[in-house]
């Protein structure tokens, strides 16, 4: 599993949150991403030409941010929960 921050900019995207960044985050400095999370499922597959295993997609959800989810009056789904959801 891995989860990915798409960074979005615009008032029509109503999932957008600020998360932590990974990428341009360290231990000792903190950066903040605005945008969408995903989360997707991969499936390992050995690609014969490439000589190593790929991670191929196999399905993917959209992870909207607690303040999002207030917004709009859903409940919140915690990551730990939705990725439990896409191996069920």
């Amino acid at each position: 599993m891995n989860d990915t921050i798409e960074r979005r900019l615009g008032k029509r995207i109503a999932a957008k949150g600020i998360y932590r960044d990974p990428v341009r985050s360290s231990d000792s400095h903190f950066v903040k991403a605005s945008g969408l999370r995903w989360m997707s499922l991969m499936v390992l597959a050995p690609i014969p030409w490439a000589g190593r295993i790929w991670a191929l997609p196999l399905l993917t959800a959209l992870v909207p941010s607690e303040r999002a989810c207030r917004e709009r009056g859903r409940r919140h789904k915690p990551l730990l929960d939705v990725g439990c959801q896409l191996t069920l």
